[in-house]
Formats: structure tokens, sequence, C-alpha cells
């Protein structure tokens, strides 16, 4: 994995511009868009239209972000840990 790119935006700027969320561990697994910054989580809903799943991540699980993509450090088994 190339080295982290937070350098071109907060992670309000990608939750303004709805930036997609991948797990760390599975690249290939994008598990939604970045929709809020909130204290210190970030709101992650799959589905815009029919909201399917939705997660408030602590932002210390953010691995890193660039290009509009967020790499969330949680396993995909734990994910459901951190569903609203």
């Amino acid at each position: 994995m190339d080295e982290a790119d937070n350098t071109n935006g907060s992670l309000i700027d990608y939750a303004s511009h709805r930036a997609s969320a991948f797990l760390s561990s599975n690249l290939a697994k994008e598990i939604g868009k970045v929709f809020a910054e909130h204290k210190d989580k970030i709101v992650v809903i799959d589905g815009e239209n029919k909201k399917e799943h939705e997660y408030l991540i602590p932002k210390s699980k953010v691995h890193q972000y660039g290009n509009m993509r967020v790499y969330i450090d949680i396993s995909e088994d734990s994910l459901k840990d951190f569903e609203i």
C-alpha cells in the first residue's frame, strides 16, 4: 500500500465529497461512503438511496486517506461492532 496521503484535505472534506470507505485488510471491500464527521468519529453509510448499513467508526481506526478514499483499519468480522 502507498504511504498515507493525508495532505490533500481533512476528513471533513472527504465527508462533504462522499469519499468511498474501504477496509484496510481488504482493499477490494468498499463498505460505503463517508457522510459526516462527528466529534471523534466518522459516519459511513452503505447505500445512499436505501441505507443498508450505517457505521459510526472512531477516527482512530482510520488507517489513511487520500485520492477520495478512506481506509479503515478494522476487520470485516468486527465491522458489525460499529454498526448503528
